[in-house]
């Protein structure tokens, strides 16, 4: 993920946490042409700021950073290890930065990805987003499962080097208004990395007023944790539990709350289509949650289990505004 155009703002932050300084090569994927390269020195214990916007002030071989979709790989040439992420905002009229997401750097591409969370309509604006670091392109094949157990099916070439992006609500009438999780699959074993945006309310970046964003996760699994959650509060808290059972077979899903005031733990199961994207809301599946703060455990039961894959979004007003701050995070997998 990334953006220049508009009012948006990207910046790459990286640490370097050693006690010698980082050569770091900083490679700029864009939709079409060949990558910018750029080489910049990170201090010894020190933090570093790529305000991406800028970079083609004062270096004119960068000037097309300045309005632009955008991958990046940001690697150590030297051989100290660093730790990058991206923060990206959106102005708004009166509101600098007044929306906006951030996530860590994905440390390995890989030729499958999956994405839990997802919605579309009049709200919600959903884009994946894919970078190629390749220089072969890669032939990808998205499904798109719905609540409804029905699968659509989409492919995609990816240049070498380059960066995608799938504006999910435009890509089928079925698509247009529906929760959806997403596997990503690269047909010609080129191996790429995904990521997942959401923006609101809808319909364009004019109205937006919010955002969030997770990587996707490389593999599925049986056994997921969450560590946060909230329902109502002073910021009239929302919890949701996206579940996608990517197996051709239906499953049994358990989630248990771990409530964090020492009330004993409540689970429930729930019955999953194959192929299906499944949404707990605790304030309605678990109503003992509200005003409370809590984790969750969530299991596909059986003794060949549903594979699955977890995230948890996270919603909160501010100043009278519906909605105005939304984050997401995808579960740690125990198993």
């Amino acid at each position: 993920e990334g953006a220049t155009i508009g009012t948006f703002n990207l910046f790459y932050l990286i640490q370097n946490p050693n006690a010698q300084p980082a050569q770091v090569k900083v490679t700029y994927l864009l939709p079409t042409g060949a990558p910018l390269v750029e080489y910049y020195t990170v201090n010894a214990e020190s933090r570093f700021n790529i305000w991406v916007n800028s970079e083609g002030r004062t270096k004119p071989a960068l000037a097309t950073l300045a309005k632009a979709e955008l991958s990046a790989i940001v690697e150590s040439t030297n051989g100290v290890p660093i730790i990058a992420e991206r923060a990206m905002y959106l102005d708004q009229p009166g509101k600098p930065l007044g929306a906006g997401h951030e996530s860590a750097g994905v440390t390995a591409p890989s030729t499958q990805w999956f994405l839990a969370e997802g919605a579309t309509g009049n709200y919600f604006d959903l884009f994946i987003l894919v970078a190629n670091p390749q220089a072969d392109a890669a032939d990808i094949q998205a499904d798109f499962l719905l609540e409804t157990g029905q699968v659509i099916t989409k492919t995609y070439r990816v240049a070498g080097n380059s960066r995608f992006n799938i504006w999910v609500d435009r890509e089928d009438a079925a698509l247009a208004d529906a929760a959806v999780s997403t596997r990503i699959t690269s047909l010609n074993d080129v191996p790429i990395i995904v990521e997942r945006s959401m923006w609101w309310p809808g319909p364009t970046s004019n109205t937006w007023q919010e955002a969030h964003n997770s990587p996707g996760e490389t593999s599925t699994g049986t056994r997921w944790a969450l560590a946060e959650g909230e329902v109502g509060g002073p910021r009239k808290a929302e919890t949701y539990v996206l579940i996608a059972n990517t197996s051709p077979f239906a499953g049994v899903i358990r989630a248990t709350v771990l409530f964090e005031d020492g009330t004993a733990p409540l689970s429930r199961d729930f019955d999953v289509a194959a192929n299906t994207r499944f949404n707990i809301a605790p304030s309605a599946h678990f109503p003992e949650t509200r005003g409370k703060q809590f984790g969750m455990i969530v299991e596909s039961l059986g003794g060949a289990p549903a594979q699955i894959v977890v995230e948890r979004a996270m919603y909160s007003d501010a100043a009278g505004v519906k909605w105005a701050a939304g984050t997401n995070a995808l579960a740690t997998k125990l198993q």
